[in-house]
């Protein structure tokens, strides 16, 4: 088989063009044009870790004329990036803006054995804990709110905001805690205001106290509780199909605006007095002084119709945010929450995603057209391997009644398999973390991969139940399957899937380095690798080659069957890999929508998302590189490098000391 140079060599080009186009739109309008400068920098933490910021700066601020600051706090399993909308649009508006690296994710170098502390010890009953900064539970945002009230005089000190979406919204109100007890203990507050989206003011067994209940000595109770009032500006984003958050007394998080909890935030104003009747207004920016205080504070309580994860890519949660501070501090430059331009960085960045994977694919199948790498095609397409479709009914039910049984057994345990690895610290902690081992010291990841990997492996073992139960033996031998491949050829296909998704990373590593950018969709990200998680993305390797390797198997000897269109035969097996997933959706979905709580952990289930992506592409590349090479290997190594190293380069790594779950 000869493939065309001159059309992959075009393929190519066009994928690098449309890449180059993502990169330099995203970068002008991350920039809003010119009148706002980011930069990536690192800072030093209290305990000596790096902490990765992206700054974005008006032009407008200026030491002679300082500006009002925001610092945002990503969600578990997410990075900075994820920030990047709401930023430009405050920066556009004179604010300086500042996203963060949560310990343990992106460029934060300080590991943990769970960086979800905030979750566990932050109440509204903070401790001594809280009375130092190398101890309180502020994941790094206390740090970050240190450099810039000392190091950055284009800040003006008495309007510091922070903001968190999850994870980063309970580790923003541990970092208000802090500053509050360090403001009791004789020291600034640096904090006048706090948004919190995706998350809830702190409380005491779900119910929102209207104070911090500062307990000195860690013994509630003990007669030395100190209460300190909220006297700071705050919002609450809170989605009204909020999987996570927001379910009260009232029912779903769709009636939160009519639940106590919503009433006692707003009754923390002196001149509001809601009684159990009254409703919080959503949208409304309530005013009033807090605890007697001469400085007049504003509440704001907003209801986006999303879901939790939706929050920091939604124009809707955007405009909140952005109402909310513009309210909060003098806005240099106020615009309508409204007018907004990040969501078509979004769309760019969406655009240089599909743009990498056709840089890879088309990368192979031009370095495929050379002397060197020619050997590894196959001489005709006839020679390719492509299994008979059934003829009988007998055959036909067990063709699609195995693959139907391949796409849903796996689902029915992937939450209990999830459950068992994230619980091996006992019964408390299964429901809300997720830890890894020495190995794959990356507890979302391994969760995924190794669920995957059964499955693959599980799909293989059907496949050959079926193929034995047809007369599959006399039918199509294993001899015709041309599954050997020679030494020389072995090394050829690591190479050749080796340098395919290396041109991807070359592009990635420009709009990197030039630029700071990455390529996204939500919380799925290519992003350039930080070192160690790249090493850790060859141990991940293990388990994702189990899955890519056996998906790309049954496929193509078992599934993809002769005579049916080339499309039909992809967009089926396309299905076959995510029904079962989707359907876990719809379970998950329709349950909340009518009893206002999910029936399966929250937090597995979201991020289960990306996984439609990577079963439609590694399905697509799978197939097309086994028409050319009539070999399984080449689609299926390329698939396991780039997801490995996607993954792991995008998630929560922790510190691990257990080798087994």
């Amino acid at each position: 088989m000869k493939l065309n140079r001159k059309f992959y060599a075009k393929f190519l080009l066009v994928s690098i063009i449309v890449c180059l186009i993502s990169i330099f739109g995203t970068a002008l309008i991350d920039t809003n044009f010119g009148s706002v400068i980011t930069k990536d920098i690192k800072i030093v933490d209290s305990l000596g870790h790096d902490i990765g910021l992206t700054i974005y700066q008006p032009k407008t601020a200026t030491p002679e004329n300082p500006a009002p600051c925001v610092i945002t706090l990503h969600g578990s399993y997410n990075g900075r990036e994820s920030q990047n909308f709401i930023s430009l649009e405050l920066a556009k508006r004179g604010f300086v803006a500042i996203t963060m690296d949560c310990d343990g994710h992106g460029d934060a170098s300080n590991w943990k054995e769970n960086p979800m502390d905030a979750f566990f010890l932050v109440t509204a009953n903070p401790g001594s804990s809280f009375e130092d900064i190398t101890t309180a539970p502020t994941s790094g945002m206390a740090d970050v709110v240190e450099f810039v009230y000392n190091n950055l005089a284009i800040v003006d000190k008495s309007q510091i905001g922070i903001q968190g979406h999850s994870l980063g919204g309970k580790t923003a109100d541990a970092c208000y805690a802090y500053y509050k007890i360090q403001e009791y203990l004789g020291k600034p507050n640096k904090i006048a205001a706090v948004f919190l989206m995706g998350n809830q003011q702190l409380a005491v067994n779900g119910s929102w106290l209207p104070y911090l209940n500062y307990d000195p000595d860690d013994v509630l109770e003990s007669g030395d509780e100190i209460h300190l009032p909220y006297d700071v500006h705050y919002g609450v984003s809170a989605g009204a199909f909020d999987e996570n958050n927001y379910t009260t007394e009232a029912g779903g998080p769709w009636t939160f605006p009519s639940s106590n909890n919503a009433r006692v935030f707003i009754n923390e104003l002196d001149n509001y007095n809601l009684t159990q009747t009254e409703s919080v207004e959503v949208g409304k920016i309530y005013k009033g002084t807090v605890n007697g205080s001469d400085q007049e504070y504003i509440r704001a309580l907003y209801q986006p119709k999303e879901i939790h994860m939706v929050n920091p890519y939604s124009p809707a949660s955007t405009r909140n945010s952005l109402d909310f501070f513009q309210n909060a501090f003098t806005a240099p430059n106020p615009i309508a929450a409204s007018s907004m331009t990040g969501q078509y960085s979004m769309i760019l960045s969406v655009l240089g995603m599909i743009g990498f994977f056709c840089a890879v694919f088309s990368s192979c199948c031009l370095m495929l057209t050379s002397n060197y790498f020619s050997s590894l095609l196959v001489k005709s397409p006839d020679d390719v391997y492509m299994p008979q479709a059934p003829q009988t009914a007998f055959t036909k039910f067990l063709y699609w009644g195995f693959m139907a049984v391949g796409a849903f057994i796996p689902i029915t345990y992937m939450m209990k398999l999830a459950m068992w690895i994230g619980g091996h610290k006992g019964e408390t902690f299964a429901a809300r973390s997720l830890f890894g081992t020495r190995i794959w010291p990356q507890g979302l990841l391994l969760e995924q991969s190794l669920w995957s990997a059964t499955a693959g492996l599980l799909t293989v073992g059907i496949f050959f139940l079926r193929y034995y139960l047809s007369n599959g033996p006399k039918l199509m031998p294993p001899s015709q399957w041309n599954m050997k491949i020679d030494k020389k050829n072995i090394w050829k296909t690591i190479l050749l899937a080796v340098c395919s998704v290396g041109v991807g990373y070359a592009i990635v590593g420009f709009g990197h380095f030039f630029f700071g950018l990455e390529f996204r969709l939500g919380n799925f990200v290519i992003r350039w690798p930080a070192k160690e998680p790249f090493l850790i993305s060859f141990r991940f390797m293990i388990l994702y080659g189990l899955f890519f390797f056996s998906n790309a198997f049954t496929q193509n000897i078992g599934r993809m069957v002769k005579g049916r269109k080339e499309w039909l035969n992809t967009l089926l097996m396309c299905v076959a890999n995510s029904i079962g997933l989707f359907c876990l959706w719809i379970y998950q979905y329709y349950t909340f929508s009518q009893v206002g709580k999910v029936p399966l952990n929250s937090a597995r289930v979201m991020q289960t998302w990306s996984l439609f992506i990577v079963q439609t592409v590694c399905t697509i590349i799978a197939r097309r590189l086994y028409l050319k090479t009539g070999k399984i290997y080449l689609g299926a190594l390329i698939n396991t490098i780039m997801f490995a190293m996607i993954a792991c380069c995008h998630t929560m790594t922790l510190n691990v000391t257990n080798w087994w779950f």
